[in-house]
């Protein structure tokens, strides 16, 4: 069971790096709005943190997981 949450922990860990690039994007595209583009800066940094804790819980699954 503590191999099917690592991988979901992967899965989510992915998911989460990909909005963080997503986001990072249009903060950085200077035709957006100041205001909108600190909000995708904010939103970068959420996603990067769900993601560094996904992978933490990854590597903590995985591990438990070992005989």
């Amino acid at each position: 069971m503590d191999a099917l949450k690592a991988g979901a922990h992967k899965v989510e860990e992915a998911v989460h790096g990909k909005k963080a690039d997503e986001h990072l994007e249009k903060a950085s595209d200077p035709s957006k709005a100041p205001s909108d583009r600190i909000d995708h800066a904010h939103a970068a940094a959420k996603s990067e943190c769900k993601a560094n804790e996904h992978a933490c819980k990854a590597d903590c699954k995985t591990n438990e997981h070992k005989h």
